[in-house]
């Protein structure tokens, strides 16, 4: 239960309740984070997302900011409140993101874009404010800084009909091993972790699209469908991605750099 006790994390895209970045606050905050910075974009939940976290550690441990992780300024001002509230950053989680459809003819330029701002820029402007805020994370815990992103199976798995999310993710993850090179002198880790099917809103939504043109008669049986081109068979629920992200933010993980986790269920050695 101690296992990040004394740390103070920022997690982003943390504002959807049933989200990966929700999952992960619960799951730093009971073990023994002293301080948790849950960020989004999106308040319409915080309430609910608020009282949620309440539950797994001391109200006193929690702020949720508002925060467009695209603009520098923002991310500023984050690390500024972190610093205050708590005194110190140790652990980063690069968590926002957003999907969108469209091959190479029917993906706009502007649409292209909006997928690299928040699914690459995002990490590059949280990496480049709060890696110099990590750096004295040594000098409390062996495992120094870490730096944990959230890119997902589609940097590595390519699909027609979702250009930008599969390249930005790809370029999130040649991101993350350029900063682990960079980074790792100053004994700041860096380390990504690539959720496959998890059962968040994001793809239930997806789920919906499919149902809706017909491709499965039901959101069960979507699910079902999906689940089954995992070697496991099984989906994943946002519980068990944030066990990963503890490992990567804990001093366990002091050796580990540069690393992707693939939380995929074995679909990315299946295809």
């Amino acid at each position: 239960m101690d296992r990040l006790k004394g740390k103070v994390a920022i997690v982003t895209g943390a504002g959807r309740m049933g989200n990966i970045g929700v999952a992960i606050c619960e799951a730093f905050l009971r073990e023994g984070a002293a301080g948790v910075i849950a960020t989004d974009i999106r308040t319409e939940e915080q309430a609910e997302v608020e009282q949620r976290l309440a539950k797994a550690g001391p109200a006193g441990n929690v702020r949720f900011l508002q925060h467009d992780a695209t603009s520098e300024d923002d991310w500023r001002r984050v690390a500024n409140e972190a610093i205050s509230a708590f005194g110190q950053i140790d652990v980063l989680v690069n968590n926002v993101g957003i999907a969108l459809e469209g091959g190479i003819f029917d993906t706009s330029l502007e649409s292209l874009r909006r997928s690299m701002a928040i699914n690459h820029d995002s990490i590059f402007l949280g990496t480049k404010v709060c890696a110099p805020l990590l750096e004295s994370a040594v000098e409390r815990h062996p495992g120094g800084g870490s730096i944990i992103n959230t890119i997902s199976m589609a940097s590595y798995m390519p699909s027609a009909h979702h250009l930008g999310y599969q390249t930005s993710k790809a370029a999130a993850r040649m991101l993350t091993l350029c900063t682990a090179v960079e980074l790792g002198p100053k004994r700041i880790r860096v380390n990504s972790v690539h959720p496959g099917m998890t059962r968040t809103p994001m793809l239930k939504e997806g789920f919906e699209h499919y149902v809706e043109r017909g491709v499965w008669s039901s959101m069960e049986e979507c699910d079902r469908a999906l689940a089954e081109m995992c070697p496991l068979r099984i989906g994943s629920e946002p519980e068990d991605t944030a066990h990963a992200f503890v490992y990567l933010a804990s001093d366990e993980s002091r050796f580990v750099t540069g690393a992707s986790i693939y939380h995929d269920g074995g679909l990315g050695q299946r295809y």
